[in-house]
């Protein structure tokens, strides 16, 4: 609907708008399909066989109880990547009860670090689908492992400050005394779990290195090859089945066809603001707004800008994703006027869309519920302690894409 009003008031003739947006839609999902249906795959076999739960408790046992509040930050930024932030939180959730009493740690500081580490990652990291579909409207689909690094690096400083946030506010929440069974995944090690997590990120990052390899070099035809995103994804999966026991036989089918499902309601919003998107293109709009700009735009300006556009989209409709793919449709034709112009620079702005896209996070934000409901938070609370950290997360990646771009322009 709204793409269709759009068209009407920018005057787009009626028998180009269908021929367009279906031209959108098509070109984003024939590049982000099997990304997001082998990521939902991905996610669903690690929650489904206790993949998440192993390896939470492993890096608990690396960095030692006493730090158990940056063992649930670093869990939930790791687990972020390829996992819905909600479907992670609900599961990874149920061990806070038990940390806490092991650790003698807040139980708040836990559930406020978990869900910040999930939501960092969620939102700046390919594969999930916000940042994918920003990273495919700039045209970086064959830069996707130098939009994975940059995402990653620039979500350090994002998850390290909601870390301390949690720190220091999650002691002041109050939560009713409640027990968890101990769900400890003892039966297969940690190292098991997070290898098909982390050789498929290692495999995608790889492929922007590759470049500097000759292109008569079997290597870099390899590289491009295991490093294509769906083909990374889909080792990760083939991986993820080593974590099955006899007692899944017969229930991984089903695991696998519900995450095919999530995934297709992910795909129509997704393509929806790929149609909006090209009728954006098709009014030309963005010539105009980059003849006004003929001076000249700051990158940082517009890079701000971006941030904010999709923060107030966030703020009003609660959905990251939503806000993430209406802002790169509406910012595209703008990059070349305000000097973003080559890869790094557009996946500085996909950063900077997806820290607006976390500030804030409120009523009518899905994931505001799931905190509150299972990490047993009063929903005053969470708009005390949980809404608050969204938008600090929110300036931080903003603060750390603009640096971001000043870095690599002064050392190009």
């Amino acid at each position: 609907m709204a793409s269709l009003v759009f068209a009407a008031i920018a005057g787009i003739p009626l028998l180009r708008v269908m021929p367009v947006m279906q031209e959108g839609m098509g070109n984003l999902l024939g590049q982000i399909t099997l990304v997001i249906a082998l990521g939902s795959v991905l996610g669903t076999m690690l929650e489904k066989t206790g993949g998440m739960t192993a390896l939470s408790h492993g890096l608990l046992n690396a960095v030692g109880k006493k730090r158990s509040v940056l063992a649930m930050s670093i869990t939930g930024a790791i687990v972020g990547i390829p996992v819905f932030c909600d479907s992670g939180f609900i599961i990874l959730s149920r061990l806070a009860p038990q940390l806490a009493a092991d650790a003698s740690a807040s139980e708040g500081s836990l559930i406020l670090a978990l869900s910040s580490g999930l939501y960092s990652t969620h939102t700046l990291v390919p594969p999930t689908p916000g940042p994918l579909a920003a990273a495919t409207t700039f045209g970086l689909g064959h830069h996707m492992g130098l939009v994975m690094l940059t995402g990653f690096v620039c979500a350090i400083p994002v998850v390290a400050a909601s870390y301390w946030y949690a720190v220091r506010r999650g002691t002041q929440i109050t939560i009713p005394a409640h027990i968890h069974a101990d769900e400890s995944t003892a039966h297969y090690s940690w190292w098991s779990a997070f290898l098909p997590l982390f050789l498929p990120i290692v495999l995608i990052s790889a492929t922007s290195f590759s470049r500097f390899i000759q292109e008569t070099n079997p290597v870099r035809t390899i590289l491009e090859v295991v490093g294509h995103p769906s083909v990374a994804l889909l080792i990760g999966v083939l991986l993820s089945f080593r974590l099955l026991k006899p007692a899944h036989q017969q229930l991984w089918p089903d695991w696998i066809s519900d995450a095919l499902k999530d995934a297709g309601i992910i795909l129509l919003i997704t393509g929806a603001g790929g149609a909006f998107g090209s009728l954006i293109k098709e009014s030309g709009i963005g010539s105009l707004i980059g003849d006004l700009a003929k001076d000249g735009v700051s990158s940082a300006i517009f890079i701000s800008l971006a941030w904010l556009i999709a923060a107030l989209l966030k703020t009003s409709q609660g959905s990251s994703t939503s806000a993430m793919v209406i802002t790169s449709a509406l910012t595209f034709p703008l990059t070349a006027a305000a000097g973003l112009t080559s890869p790094s620079e557009l996946a500085i702005l996909v950063v900077a869309i997806g820290g607006g896209s976390m500030a804030v996070s409120h009523s009518n934000d899905s994931y505001f519920w799931v905190v509150s409901q299972f990490g047993h938070i009063q929903p005053r609370d969470g708009f005390r302690y949980f809404t608050p950290m969204t938008l600090l997360q929110g300036v931080t990646a903003l603060i750390s894409s603009i640096l971001a771009l000043y870095i690599i322009r002064i050392f190009p």
